[in-house]
């Protein structure tokens, strides 16, 4: 299976698709310039990569979750978003929101609420986690799509929960 991501570093924005083969290795598309590397992993978020064929070998260390990461590579700290081609497609697409009104941050897919991390009341801003919902086996951490104010927690640590189901309301 390919997936496929939008991947930000900085203000530079690169489609990228990735896709396993056999014996650890993958062939990574930037932009349309496909390559094949062979990844192992060598520690708790360290990566020893290699192109494929003898390409020089590179230790990277990547840290994060739920798209945003810091990766360090050859004495360099990057901050990487990944955000998946169809949501970055629907985003460019789709007219903006309204900065008024409460918004509910919903369940992305079906899975299980790990952990609530607002709750009524709490001032939050753009960005923050607000809930992590475990689903695939992935833990996904859910952010206030705007500064605001929690005006309703829907879920509770634990709580199965379905695909769009809100968890979080913002005013």
């Amino acid at each position: 299976m390919i997936h496929r991501f939008v991947a930000t570093v900085g203000k530079e924005a690169r489609e990228v698709a990735v896709e396993p083969l056999d014996g650890g290795a993958f062939r990574v598309t930037v932009d349309g310039r496909a390559r094949v590397i062979d990844a192992a992993r060598v520690g708790e978020g360290a990566w020893s990569l290699a192109e494929a064929g003898g390409g020089a070998q590179r230790l990277v260390d990547v840290d994060g979750a739920g798209g945003d990461f810091t990766v360090a590579l050859a004495g360099a700290t990057l901050a990487v978003k990944l955000v998946d081609a169809r949501r970055a497609l629907a985003a460019k697409l789709s007219p903006p929101r309204a900065a008024t009104g409460p918004e509910p941050v919903r369940a992305p897919m079906p899975g299980k609420v790990v952990k609530v991390l607002v709750k009524a009341g709490d001032a939050v801003k753009a960005g923050q986690g607000v809930a992590v919902v475990e689903a695939m086996k992935m833990e996904n951490e859910l952010r206030a799509p705007r500064d605001g104010t929690v005006v309703e927690v829907a879920a509770r640590d634990g709580q199965a929960v379905e695909a769009g189901q809100p968890l979080v309301t913002i005013g």
